[in-house]
């Protein structure tokens, strides 16, 4: 299965919101890839450690909390990160060049879904689009695109959602796949832990 991994806003004192949204989309637009390959972290809040990856763009660093208890592996171009006691699910994060600017519109939007569709296993049934959703968090104050699909695979169902990120020269891919009695459970875990992404 194709593999496709965001980013919570930091408000400075001082700025406006839409002063911050303007000076955060001039940064994206000119910025690079992510390098994803870990090194690991922690931040303590009143006296709970919590772990960290740390990942780096254009010499910032890039730190991200894995949901509790997760396995994660991956290396420059993206990750892998797996939930504790439920088979045949995981959340992978993936970038791919944009060679030109892109933007959400209905066009770009057909598009994705397409490439989500055709990114199950071969032999796959009961291939069709369950929902979308337009911007549903904000990654680096960047809009977003998600798209959930669900299909048949020799003899069990499975969900799959694929968010997409536009940053700058990169489009982030955050994927999450699992059978369908897990995907709920799965998908909150791995959505939940997108908004702990933050540029230093």
């Amino acid at each position: 299965m194709a593999a496709a991994l965001p980013f919570e806003a930091h408000w400075n004192d001082g700025i406006a919101p839409n002063d911050l949204l303007l000076i955060a989309a001039a940064e994206t637009a000119s910025a690079g890839p992510i390098d994803f390959t870990p090194t690991e972290g922690a931040r303590t809040l009143e006296g709970v450690v919590f772990k960290q990856l740390r990942f780096h763009q254009d010499g910032r660093v890039v730190t991200y909390e894995p949901p509790a208890g997760w396995k994660y592996s991956g290396d420059s171009g993206g990750k892998r990160l797996t939930p504790p006691d439920i088979s045949q699910a995981q959340a992978t994060v993936q970038e791919v060049p944009l060679p030109t600017p892109q933007v959400f519109d209905e066009a770009t939007t057909k598009q994705l879904q397409q490439l989500v569709l055709s990114s199950v296993p071969g032999g796959a049934l009961n291939v069709a689009v369950l929902a979308e959703e337009k911007t549903p968090l904000r990654i680096h104050l960047q809009e977003t695109y998600g798209v959930t699909i669900g299909y048949s695979f020799l003899g069990q169902e499975y969900v799959a959602n694929v968010l997409f990120a536009n940053l700058g020269e990169t489009q982030v891919r955050f994927r999450t796949v699992a059978r369908k009695a897990d995907f709920e459970k799965v998908w909150r875990g791995f959505r939940g832990s997108l908004f702990t992404l933050v540029w230093e």
